[in-house]
């Protein structure tokens, strides 16, 4: 047998220290950093464009539920700006929130003896949402037509103080046909 030389500890046991030095742990979290830095604007932005993609499909859903439901029942169904959920308000600013009724006297208002069928709460933080001037309901008769005072209604969805962010014009048909229409902020 030979005489082996004597050896450490880390010797004997045949293994080789592993790990990151300080220069590549530097360089990993720099370039982490770089890719980050990229990333996160995109990112935010597509979170905003959700937000109002998410607003305009619930409105949009809204309009097209008071449809269906004129035509399935045969008499006029209103969606109204609402304040509280249980009465109609009086302006053209829909961010507020706003219901849908069967409209007995298909006058636009929500009576006593009226049947709310749906409340949806205020727009999301940050968004308007807004009628053309004087635009405070929108009527469905039996058949589906439109029979709001206007021949069509027009709304605007857009971002408070919106800048570079695309806003939703959502239009009424007479026929009551509901269209969303993308366009950039000025």
């Amino acid at each position: 047998m030979k005489n082996r030389p004597y050896r450490n500890s880390t010797q004997l046991s045949g293994c080789r220290q592993r790990g990151f030095t300080l220069l590549e742990l530097m360089v990993t979290v720099t370039v982490l950093g770089v890719l980050l830095g990229l990333a996160v604007p995109s990112f935010t932005a597509a979170m905003r464009n959700n937000r109002i993609v998410s607003q305009n499909n619930e409105f949009i859903g809204a309009l097209n539920y008071a449809r269906s439901e004129a035509i399935r029942r045969s008499s006029t169904v209103s969606v109204c700006s609402s304040t509280n959920g249980t009465s109609c308000s009086t302006t053209n600013s829909w961010g507020t929130g706003w219901i849908s009724f069967v409209d007995e006297d298909a006058d636009g208002t929500l009576n006593g003896s009226e049947v709310v069928m749906q409340v949806s709460p205020p727009v999301i933080a940050g968004f308007t949402l807004n009628g053309d001037t004087g635009l405070t309901d929108v009527r469905f008769g039996g058949n589906g037509i439109l029979l709001t005072t206007s021949p069509t209604g027009n709304f605007l969805l857009q971002k408070t103080g919106c800048t570079g962010l695309n806003a939703r014009q959502i239009s009424i048909a007479a026929t009551g046909r509901v269209s969303t229409k993308k366009f950039a902020c000025s």
